[in-house]
């Protein structure tokens, strides 16, 4: 039983740090992005 408890843990945490490693990710393109738009205005 307390295997199944530090497994469900352990898989908790990994989705976590995919999920913000996803959203680290999506931020940066977007960052670049709006750079990208304020070069081509000027």
């Amino acid at each position: 039983m307390n295997g199944y408890l530090i497994a469900a843990y352990a898989a908790t945490w990994i989705i976590h740090i995919a999920y913000l490693a996803s959203l680290m990710r999506r931020y940066s393109r977007l960052k670049h992005d709006i750079e990208e738009l304020k070069r081509a205005q000027t």
